[in-house]
């Protein structure tokens, strides 16, 4: 195991460089954990799917237009399933870069599957700032993956175990968070508050 950093693209300028713990590694596929922190809690048809802290695991496919991932309370309690619309990840020397597509694929614990930020992702093909062939691969890719989910072939066995939480995974969070603090520590931004989430709840 070993911390890598996601060049995380959002359209239409923004970069943000996320540090993961980088678990397995394949010619084409990558698991790697990381520590969420939204400014609002995802909450879906009264489910929270993510909470600021919550863990993600991810399986990252070199040859796939999306990131699968299960997402963790920070008690540890498994919430459900996320896919960010992504172009495929180009691996780097320190980790891997991808662009996001804006669309995203929630999957509740009870398999409800729901698209989201789908006026988004209109509008920014409206105003120019996602072009039609990637608008086009990404539309494929949420029919996809929504036609998978539909008749259970999203998460099969072998992705499950993959997706489950390590027995370490306070190790790992712990890891994560240094490397974040550390990282907005030496932008001179506040970094203090990521320390709260070094313990469980």
């Amino acid at each position: 195991m070993n911390i890598i950093t996601i060049e995380y693209h959002r359209l239409p300028n923004r970069v943000s460089l996320l540090p993961s713990m980088l678990l397995y590694e394949d010619k084409h596929r990558m698991i790697v954990v990381n520590v969420l922190f939204r400014s609002h809690p995802l909450i879906i048809q009264g489910h929270c799917l993510i909470e600021r802290g919550s863990t993600g695991i991810w399986l990252v496919d070199t040859r796939e237009w999306y990131d699968l991932g299960a997402i963790y309370d920070r008690r540890h309690r498994f919430q459900g399933y996320y896919c960010d619309i992504t172009t495929p990840a180009e691996k780097t020397a320190s980790g891997y870069r991808t662009t996001d597509l804006l669309l995203d694929l929630a999957v509740l614990p009870d398999t409800t599957c729901i698209p989201l930020d789908v006026n988004e992702f209109d509008e920014a093909v409206r105003t120019g700032t996602l072009n039609t062939a990637l608008a086009a691969s990404a539309k494929r890719s949420l029919a996809d993956l929504m036609g998978k989910a539909a008749d259970g072939s999203l998460i099969p066995p072998e992705v499950e175990a993959l997706l489950t939480l390590p027995a370490s995974v306070e190790a790992i969070r712990a890891e994560v968070l240094t490397v974040r603090a550390e990282a907005l520590k030496a932008q001179g931004r506040p970094y203090a508050w990521i320390l709260e989430f070094l313990n469980p709840p």
